[in-house]
């Protein structure tokens, strides 16, 4: 479970409990995942992206993804500076309070070494 106390890793696909992996949870007005190293794109149309459906998108430069489009079920592709591909499908989301500490997302991530 991600919050705005702990962040995600690759290496091991986790999270950590410090704000120092590559995607943190960030809630001001709205919130966002974000990330110092990575790029995410959301991604549209029917579930069921794949490695090639990644490598197309998450060619951008955000490291930054406001979550007030994405629900449960949303995949989200992301591209660490290592070349490292994956894919995070979100499936619970509560962001309802934004700034209340009390915000989380739950993902499934499949990552893609050096893809």
């Amino acid at each position: 479970m991600l919050t705005e106390k702990n962040s995600l890793v690759f290496k091991e696909p986790g999270t950590r409990e410090d704000r120092k992996g590559d995607i943190r949870l960030v809630c001001g007005q709205s919130c966002a995942l974000e990330s110092d190293t990575s790029v995410m794109t959301l991604v549209y149309g029917k579930p069921g992206a794949t490695l090639d459906t990644c490598r197309i998108l998450a060619r951008g430069d955000s490291h930054r993804l406001y979550l007030a489009a994405a629900a449960n079920g949303s995949e989200i592709c992301v591209k660490r500076s290592s070349g490292d591909l994956a894919l995070l499908v979100i499936q619970v989301k509560s962001t309802v309070l934004p700034g209340s500490g009390g915000n989380f997302v739950t993902a499934d991530m499949t990552v893609w070494p050096a893809a």
